[in-house]
């Protein structure tokens, strides 16, 4: 009996071991991901930073999340890495994951390649401030001055699959400074498109601005957004949700705001909402149905 009993716990750990080992298949839905653009734009609010051009670093490696949901094995590293080579290739990504010094009122993220558990990371995030000053000191003081984001790059995973980030518009996602410590928000259209390694499309969003959404103070410690509407895209079923937030408010130890609520209507009939439970999840609802979710961009400091 020992035996039998035995044998039968070594097969059990055999098979437990070979189901860690196998490359597992992400799932989503495109409620989710409607979502997670949301969530996007918290966390790319907070990277412009406040009114002093302070910047709110997010590191590379939340993106990561995104090919853990979606294609597991992209970022999976094997047994040799997780000994070896996982730390020196963080390291690396989080060195290069870093904002350059200003110059000419213009502030850049370079990847250069580096890479994080087998996904390389390419490209750029450009911040560009308009403060009109001689010394092009990248600051946002008076009203009127603005700091203009655009990422544009590529993450690449170890199997081939790709999340690419760009703008569509001309101008990008933009935080203008307004009396006191009021600011407004606008997007003229920012592209995220997940493919496979095999060639096909998970997602593909857009998001921007229908009217400008209001940000109130210069920290994350007193920031709220509330009114204007954001417009969520799903370039591969032609369906659109627009987006309300109402008293969104961030705390200072995340990147993206943990109460409040996000809600609208979409170009389906359905109408939806996202309640925000804490940092980095919210209640979604759409329609009749609602979900928990985790939002790839957001994390505690």
């Amino acid at each position: 009996m020992k035996t039998k009993l035995l044998l039968s716990t070594v097969l059990v750990g055999m098979l437990t071991t070979a189901s860690l080992l196998l490359p597992s298949c992400g799932s989503t839905s495109d409620n989710e991901e409607t979502g997670q653009q949301v969530g996007d734009v918290m966390a790319s609010v907070d990277e412009s930073g406040g009114s002093s051009g302070s910047l709110a670093m997010v590191p590379a490696e939340s993106i990561r999340k995104t090919f853990h949901r979606l294609s597991p094995a992209d970022v999976a590293p094997t047994w040799f890495e997780t000994l070896i080579e996982q730390e020196a290739n963080a390291t690396s990504c989080r060195l290069a994951n870093t904002f350059a010094s200003c110059t000419s009122n213009v502030i850049t993220r370079t990847f250069g390649d580096c890479t994080v558990g087998g996904a390389t990371f390419s490209g750029t995030v450009t911040l560009t401030f308009d403060d009109a000053a001689s010394n092009s000191t990248c600051q946002m003081t008076t009203a009127g001055h603005s700091i203009t984001r655009v990422p544009a790059f590529t993450v690449t995973g170890r199997r081939g699959a790709t999340l690419t980030v760009s703008k569509t518009g001309t101008v990008g996602q933009k935080i203008t400074k307004g009396s006191g410590s009021t600011f407004t928000f606008t997007n003229d259209g920012i592209r995220r498109v997940f493919t496979t390694a095999a060639g096909a499309t998970t997602f593909d969003f857009t998001t921007a601005t229908t009217s400008d959404i209001t940000v109130t103070g210069t920290s994350r410690a007193s920031r709220t957004m509330t009114g204007g509407t954001l417009r969520v895209t799903n370039n591969l079923t032609n369906v659109t949700c627009d987006y309300s937030p109402t008293a969104v408010t961030w705390v200072s130890t995340c990147n993206c705001a943990t109460s409040g609520t996000w809600s609208g209507s979409c170009s389906d009939g359905k109408t939806t909402s996202l309640e925000l439970t804490g940092c980095g999840s919210a209640t979604l609802t759409t329609g009749s149905e609602s979900e928990s979710i985790t939002f790839d961009r957001c994390e505690g400091a």
